[in-house]
């Protein structure tokens, strides 16, 4: 008998611990919903954070700007220089280019085992190995296992203070499919390849991208230099 009440005890002290927890809990959504923001001692504020593997490689770095990782093959030289450096005919010159890339960037960094960026999300993201940016991008960036870039998606500004919005799929010989928005107001698919590019879409002003002397509506294909090969109109309004 005695063993059977220390039991009931046991399982009432249990029950009253977890009516005091879904109280808690109910009086924490309670205060959300009513007052629009969850308490302050909820709230994390750091400058930066780092998260490491079980083998103590930093794995996702997040920050404003993105911290500095001694992992991170992007922001070592001698890494640099090792694996992308060395692909091309010079790489003094290479190196050269790429201390006037952009490295960094407001948001999250996803690095693979080697130290590769694998992933970038945010805003002011860094140029791809291979060059400069034309525009600054807000979105999202991923590449391959060496850090090349293979595509993304965001919204890019211009100079003149317009914006642009792309979705991007590159390949080993670089851009290959793309679709936009751009701020004159044409809408496009690209589509590229080793001896050309083909454009299906519409603006609605004349030259840009289409390289037309009126509004146009339709497919274009160009060569690798830039020349018109042959199209198909579907509307052309002409200027009056």
């Amino acid at each position: 008998m005695e063993q059977r009440i220390q039991s009931l005890e046991q399982q009432i002290k249990q029950l009253k611990l977890t009516v005091i927890a879904t109280v808690s809990l109910l009086l924490l959504v309670l205060a959300v919903a009513f007052t629009g923001k969850a308490p302050t001692s909820n709230i994390i504020r750091a400058k930066g954070i780092v998260i490491e593997d079980e083998q103590g490689r930093d794995r996702i770095l997040i920050g404003a700007p993105i911290p500095t990782s001694n992992n991170r093959v992007r922001t070592d030289t001698n890494l640099v220089r090792k694996y992308w450096a060395s692909t091309g005919a010079d790489s003094n010159e290479y190196m050269q280019w790429y201390k006037n890339y952009r490295h960094n960037g407001n948001g999250i960094a996803i690095l693979n085992e080697q130290g590769f960026d694998k992933v970038l999300l945010g805003d002011s993201l860094p140029d791809p190995n291979t060059g400069k940016r034309m525009f600054s991008s807000t979105g999202m960036l991923w590449n391959d296992d060496l850090g090349y870039e293979r595509g993304g998606i965001g919204v890019n500004k211009t100079a003149n203070g317009k914006y642009r919005s792309v979705v991007g799929l590159d390949d080993d010989s670089g851009e290959a499919v793309h679709l936009f928005t751009l701020e004159d107001g044409t809408k496009a698919l690209r589509i590229a390849g080793v001896n050309g590019y083909l454009l299906i879409g519409l603006s609605q002003q004349s030259g840009g991208l289409f390289q037309a002397k009126q509004p146009f509506a339709g497919i274009k294909y160009f060569n690798n230099k830039g020349k018109l090969v042959w199209q198909q109109v579907m509307h052309q309004q002409h200027n009056k």
